[in-house]
């Protein structure tokens, strides 16, 4: 496992099926994203603890992009969340270009291999302990979630 405590960047990055039906489970799902998915999002992040920021774009109707910044071990990250949020992931990914079949992704190592490869590294250097992802800047050093709750009085 990571031992990693300053905010790590996910920048997942899809292409999406250009195909009629499913260009249309898509605008589907963006219709739908605010009233139906992003409650189910809301709670898992808030419940994670561990997530800094988190958003959900849809880029020319080509690619789908999670990226959120998080604190701690990436596999538990994405096992905390395959969990947590399955239903949408096997929606979302069903909308993917290449994507294995959910019955495949839905087991930890997978799910973790699976997306670990959609994630594109920032550009620039990594700090220390977060080789091989990029530049990432905080504000806030490297303040966990907890840390940062904690010295709010939360």
């Amino acid at each position: 496992m990571e031992n990693i405590t300053m905010a790590i960047a996910l920048n997942l990055t899809a292409p999406l099926k250009q195909d009629p039906e499913s260009q249309q489970r898509l605008g589907q799902l963006v219709a739908t994203f605010a009233d139906q998915v992003q409650p189910a999002v809301d709670n898992a992040l808030a419940k994670s603890g561990t997530v800094h920021f988190a958003r959900v774009l849809v880029i020319d109707n080509k690619y789908i992009q999670i990226l959120t910044e998080f604190d701690g071990d990436t596999m538990q990250y994405t096992e905390f969340f395959r969990r947590e949020l399955g239903e949408i992931f096997r929606v979302i990914f069903s909308l993917v270009e290449g994507a294995p079949p959910w019955e495949e992704l839905n087991n930890p190592n997978s799910f973790f291999e699976y997306t670990h490869r959609l994630n594109l590294p920032c550009l620039g250097e990594a700090t220390a302990g977060n080789d091989g992802r990029g530049y990432l800047f905080s504000a806030l050093g490297d303040m966990t979630i907890r840390e940062i709750r904690s010295r709010l009085g939360e």
